[in-house]
């Protein structure tokens, strides 16, 4: 229940929405998923890209102990490039629900408990690793790679956003369109993509200016061009927090998380 509190606060606070209604449904989803082992087949819709990713281990983590559920959990296939809703009537009605075993389930589980971690190391170890889960490593890798970076202290997802603007996306719609084309693994919604554009927008060392038409700062042009370091601003990237003095970085020459 305090979990539930705090997330409907986040989700309150971030996204525009009235702090009882975000609790009331979060508390209904969390009842539905108390509620499954009534069905005889339970389909667990979740595609390849880290939003769905993220969702599916969570999901998996707060079903990893409930009894009356093996046997009944499916997971529907995706096929690694395509959402959904971009697939054909006749294909998607022909997906062959695949069963979900104990392994997977548990390797959900672990998946979680590591992403949700204050240290990342865990997480940049696990996706190393062969996963049961068929699109689960590829979508933790692009999870730590929004972690500041060693070489201009931008997260990948900034560097995108950066790179939109800079080559004339001058608003959100623009923006979102040409960082979901570079990035097949994290399929940003608009709101999460309005999220940091308002954090690159902020205080005197912002690199993207306030208000409409977007447009990078000066500083913006010397982090995207690699004159100048971002500073990043306090978040939290999963369960690692993200800010002037916190210690992780992904370091692309070595692929990995390192400490600064």
């Amino acid at each position: 229940m305090a979990y539930l509190g705090r997330r409907a606060r986040f989700v309150a606070a971030h996204y525009g929405a009235a702090l009882g209604e975000a609790r009331l449904r979060l508390g209904a989803e969390y009842a539905a998923l108390n509620g499954l082992a009534r069905f005889d087949r339970v389909l667990l819709w979740f595609e390849h890209d880290l939003w769905d990713q993220a969702a599916l281990i969570r999901v998996l983590s707060l079903l990893a102990e409930r009894r009356g559920l093996d046997g009944c959990l499916f997971l529907m296939p995706a096929d690694g490039l395509r959402s959904f809703p971009e697939l054909p009537d006749a294909e998607l009605a022909e997906l062959p629900p695949v069963p979900l075993t104990r392994r997977q389930v548990q390797a959900g589980a672990e998946a979680w408990a590591a992403f949700a971690a204050e240290d990342p190391r865990p997480l940049d170890a696990l996706w190393r690793r062969a996963l049961p889960l068929p699109h689960l490593a590829p979508a933790l890798r692009r999870h730590l790679q929004d972690l500041p970076w060693t070489t201009d202290g931008l997260s990948l997802t900034e560097r995108l956003l950066l790179r939109a603007v800079a080559d004339g996306a001058d608003r959100l719609p623009a923006a979102l369109a040409a960082v979901r084309a570079a990035d097949p693994v994290f399929h940003l919604t608009y709101l999460m993509l309005r999220d940091h554009a308002a954090r690159l927008a902020e205080g005197p060392r912002r690199l993207i200016e306030p208000g409409e038409p977007w447009r990078l700062s000066a500083r913006g042009l010397a982090v995207l061009a690699g004159e100048a370091s971002h500073v990043p601003a306090p978040r939290f990237q999963g369960g690692v927090t993200v800010g002037p003095q916190a210690p992780w970085r992904w370091d692309p020459r070595f692929g990995g998380v390192v400490e600064r």
